[in-house]
């Protein structure tokens, strides 16, 4: 009766979490056009950073709770998802063109990568630790508060206020954090009575439901042919996930991890993220077939399907 209930509870919060993104990225675009901001940038930063408050929720959580092994598998895990699962998923769907990124963004998501790499190679993140991807995060907005306009900005045509679009944005942003929020609980006490450790649970789990947040919002930009959002999104959630959440991993918890961490995930998302650099930088080149793309994307999904039944122990 508890995990029927627990399911249940879990449908309704994907309800509440789609719907919420699909207000959220109406009110962000709406937003993007009347102050001239192109979509990228508004992914890049405002909805990046939305999507990965249950990320930051979940390592404050983890460290109060003292499962800080938790909040890291659900940071890497959440990253591969983000590429493997929602990038994926955005190149099946690819439509329309999608200009190509500045070099900055990859620089910006390479430092964070691999800083994260270096602080967990003794699988403690030290005070310096954190303070290096502090340097990262620093950087990162550096580069957003620099970012040009450079892809083309549509106008929509909006009567709203932007009192009522800010609203409206609150709002959306709300139903993400609540409906993610019940949905990582609900799917973490799944995973509870079904019997998973720990670090499986944050790298599945809690990794899937904190990364719903970036599913909905690319499957909503997706219907709305706003691909330059779901590329920022994607690129900015990364980083943020790293280089926010692992120096409060670092400055207020001292725990040693689990070393499969480093040479089991961390390698699959360091792979991820050079594959996502190169599809992305490859947006230059407007001569290459969508359906090369939608293969390639269908490659990535079917690659995270194997990779958490690897790790459920399925195959």
């Amino acid at each position: 009766m508890e995990l029927l209930t627990s399911i249940l509870w879990l449908i309704l919060s994907l309800v509440l979490l789609i719907w919420g993104a699909n207000r959220f990225i109406d009110s962000a675009s709406s937003m993007a056009g009347k102050l001239g901001i192109s979509d990228f940038i508004i992914g890049l930063s405002v909805i990046a950073l939305g999507t990965s408050f249950p990320e930051i929720f979940v390592g404050i959580s983890s460290i109060v709770n003292n499962t800080e092994e938790i909040a890291l598998g659900t940071i890497v895990g959440s990253n591969i998802s983000n590429i493997a699962l929602i990038f994926g998923v955005s190149l099946v769907g690819y439509s329309t063109a999608i200009n190509p990124s500045s070099n900055r963004n990859f620089i910006a998501l390479g430092l964070s990568v691999l800083v994260a790499i270096y602080a967990l190679s003794d699988l403690i993140i030290s005070n310096f630790d954190s303070l290096m991807l502090l340097v990262v995060l620093t950087y990162f907005i550096y580069i957003m508060a620099i970012q040009p306009n450079s892809d083309e900005i549509v106008v929509e045509q909006n009567n709203s206020s932007y009192l009522n679009l800010s609203i409206f944005l609150i709002i959306g942003l709300l139903s993400i954090t609540i409906g993610s929020n019940y949905a990582v609980i609900n799917g973490e006490k799944i995973a509870f009575l079904i019997g998973i450790p720990k670090l499986i649970i944050g790298l599945t789990v809690l990794a899937i439901g904190t990364s719903l947040p970036e599913l909905a919002v690319t499957i909503s930009a997706l219907m709305k042919q706003k691909n330059q959002m779901v590329l920022g999104n994607i690129i900015g959630s990364n980083v943020l996930n790293i280089a926010v959440v692992m120096p409060i991993l670092g400055l207020f918890s001292a725990k040693s991890f689990d070393p499969s961490i480093i040479t089991r995930d961390m390698s699959v998302m360091t792979i991820l993220s050079l594959i996502f650099v190169m599809i992305a930088l490859s947006f230059n080149y407007k001569n290459i077939p969508i359906n090369i793309y939608r293969l390639i994307g269908i490659i990535l999904v079917s690659s995270y399907i194997i990779y958490i039944g690897i790790l459920g122990g399925l195959l």
